[in-house]
């Protein structure tokens, strides 16, 4: 691959948080030189971004590329074979990869389908965002298995929780995902108020991951299994709707990260086909918790507690490729200050996922991984929405210059 010289563009700078101008050079596919003017050398071509604003490549931590968000009902895909999920896998990798999304951290793949998109996309057979898989889930025995069946790996005692947490790591897995507590968009006989692995099953799945250096993602709705959750070591809580000030502190205090999954709620607002024909009781627990969820937020935000940016893409409504609405989420929801919004989008989803050293910034050594708006996301988040270029390792995989 020949260098490539980015030019007349307006450069994010992630510790400034602000964008100054500046050219970038990128070579091998990394950044290998960030100057104020270019200085081409023969055979290195050039991309002409005048007026752009050009901002790290984004973050997703929180997806199921293996779902159809088509789909009002769960429980409709959950027999699909394993091929027909693989090419709806590959598909929706390059949906979230052109909407900008050039690293994502899937939270429940399906029978490990996954490992092997990811290897597709690693060898350039296939376009997606760089991946960072947790295979199957790990749960206690519960309904929500009727609906996610590729997904879930039961287990009902720590020795279990130790066994299905190995089944993971040795399939290929980056970090192991733990179900705390019930899920929102499950059957009706699980509830998301319900803490479900005890403290004892938690412990055992850090335990593992930590011996192998993995981080543990925990699904957490309700308040009990998000403390046990967090007192128990776990790197991140995923949703985090009916956590407490005092549990939100203790997050800051240790560094737990939040991934608030703001769209999973809104959007089915604004697709009443989807909403209209969903299963009433998931209709009701979404309109029920949205306003709690967006609050418990806000005091999150406000308290101090790390975020990084996770959208649920997947869920019904929740499309791929549009995970940039999470963005704009975050600040109208939440509150969040555009700087903030892209911070958490950007390096503190590079810190969650231990990728610091790689990716997150636009700093020279680092992976050449960025994306181009023609606004200024710090004036309009919704900028990032609107993207005219997509960069990942230095390969345009998007260009609308």
């Amino acid at each position: 691959m020949q260098p490539v010289w980015i030019t007349g563009g307006q450069v994010y700078d992630s510790a400034r948080r602000k964008f100054r101008s500046a050219d970038v050079r990128i070579e091998n596919g990394r950044i290998a030189q960030i100057a104020k003017r270019a200085a081409p050398k023969r055979g290195e071509s050039r991309i002409d971004a005048g007026g752009l604003y050009l901002v790290p490549g984004l973050i997703d931590c929180h997806v199921h590329l293996a779902l159809p968000p088509e789909v009002a009902d769960p429980m409709a895909p959950a027999r699909r074979s394993d091929a027909e999920v693989a090419l709806h896998y590959a598909w929706a990798a390059e949906k979230t990869l052109m909407g900008g999304v050039t690293t994502a951290r899937d939270v429940g793949g399906w029978n490990h389908v996954e490992f092997a998109v990811r290897k597709a996309i690693d060898e350039g057979k296939a376009k997606g965002p760089r991946m960072f898989l947790a295979g199957k889930l790990l749960s206690i025995t519960t309904g929500a298995v009727g609906y996610y069946p590729g997904m879930y790996d039961v287990a009902d005692s720590p020795d279990q929780v130790r066994a299905a947490a190995r089944r993971q790591i040795a399939a290929g897995a980056d970090l192991i995902k733990v179900m705390a507590t019930g899920a929102i968009l499950s059957s009706e006989s699980e509830d998301a108020r319900a803490p479900q692995f005890t403290k004892a099953e938690l412990a055992a799945a850090v335990e593992v991951a930590r011996d192998n250096f993995k981080h543990v993602a925990a699904h957490g709705h309700a308040l009990r299994g998000i403390r046990n959750a967090v007192e128990c070591g776990c790197h991140s809580i995923e949703h985090g709707t009916y956590a407490d000030k005092a549990v939100l502190q203790l997050m800051a205090k240790q560094g737990t990260f939040l991934v608030p999954t703001q769209c999973p709620f809104a959007v089915i607002a604004d697709d009443p086909a989807i909403r209209d024909t969903m299963p009433v009781h998931l209709r009701a627990r979404l309109e029920a918790a949205r306003e709690t969820h967006s609050k418990t937020m806000a005091m999150a935000y406000k308290i101090g507690v790390p975020i990084a940016m996770g959208t649920d893409a997947g869920t019904p409504a929740n499309l791929h490729g549009r995970n940039a609405q999470e963005c704009v989420l975050m600040a109208e929801e939440i509150g969040m200050k555009p700087a903030d919004v892209i911070h958490s989008t950007t390096v503190n989803a590079a810190r969650l996922i231990r990728q610091e050293e790689n990716l997150g910034s636009l700093e020279e050594g680092k992976f050449a991984d960025l994306v181009a708006c023609r606004d200024n996301p710090l004036k309009d988040i919704a900028a990032l929405t609107r993207l005219a270029l997509v960069v990942k390792g230095g390969t345009v995989c998007r260009n609308e210059i």
